[in-house]
């Protein structure tokens, strides 16, 4: 037999090649791009449970989004109950970073008023700031090894920034195999300290056939626990013109 010949025979028996492990900057761009949307909704329904067991009525809410590199907007709006029904609260986050959210009523067309971002949505653990994933565009991101969630391996990505004015100065995600989805997600304040915990319990398949939340819980510090379940939705929705109105009306 010729070295010819035994070369590509050993080729033929060689080891598969694999591809390299993920870089922080690599699954950061995909969680990134996995954002971008012209116009999505989402409705939800959301209930509350107090360290003491208490289960709130639950409610429901819709959430209207445009994701672009340079400008992201979102819209949420109460359903039902009457409690929330009507309530609006909008923001937007600009290339500058900045979130400027306001809070209107739609029966009171005047009641435009600033609000922050950071606050907690119809006293649930929802908050507009994390909905933004505003530490995916931070410039210090490593990884820090693996861990498993419900069986699920999922990388763990640290995300930190040095801005004295972010609410949230740490976060910690662990990121699923297709690097478009966060299964579990910690934020911590300038003194490391736990925030809360947003932990995805149940996924469904978008029609890209990435993976995205249908149920989650959100864990606050003081161990009052908030479970969302999306029930609805459009992946291409269609944003109105007067969509965000009151947002641009409110500058």
């Amino acid at each position: 037999m010729t070295m010819r010949c035994i070369l590509l025979l050993l080729g033929a028996f060689a080891l598969p090649a694999y591809a390299a492990e993920p870089t922080a900057a690599t699954l950061v761009e995909t969680m990134k791009q996995a954002r971008l949307s012209e116009g999505f909704e989402a409705r939800m329904e959301v209930a509350t449970i107090l360290p003491n067991g208490h289960r709130a009525m639950p409610f429901k809410l819709s959430v209207v989004g445009q994701i672009g590199a340079e400008r992201q907007r979102l819209r949420v709006r109460g359903i039902s109950p009457d409690k929330v029904r009507g309530r609006f609260v909008a923001a937007e986050r600009n290339a500058d970073e900045r979130i400027r959210t306001i809070a209107y009523d739609e029966q009171l067309p005047r009641s435009i008023e600033k609000a922050d971002p950071a606050a907690r949505l119809f006293d649930s653990g929802l908050v507009l700031w994390d909905m933004f994933g505003a530490w995916w565009s931070w410039p210090q991101q490593a990884i820090e090894g693996s861990d498993r969630i419900d069986g699920r391996t999922c990388t763990l990505v640290r995300s930190r920034t040095d801005d004295g004015t972010s609410p949230v100065r740490e976060v910690l995600s662990c990121v699923n195999g297709d690097g478009k989805l966060s299964l579990r997600t910690q934020l911590f304040d300038r003194r490391h300290r736990l925030l809360r915990t947003i932990a995805v319990k149940q996924t469904m398949r978008k029609e890209s056939g990435a993976l995205a939340a249908k149920k989650l819980t959100v864990t606050e510090a003081d161990r009052t626990a908030t479970e969302v379940e999306v029930y609805g939705g459009d992946e291409h929705y269609l944003v109105n013109a007067d969509t965000y109105a009151p947002l641009d009306n409110g500058k």
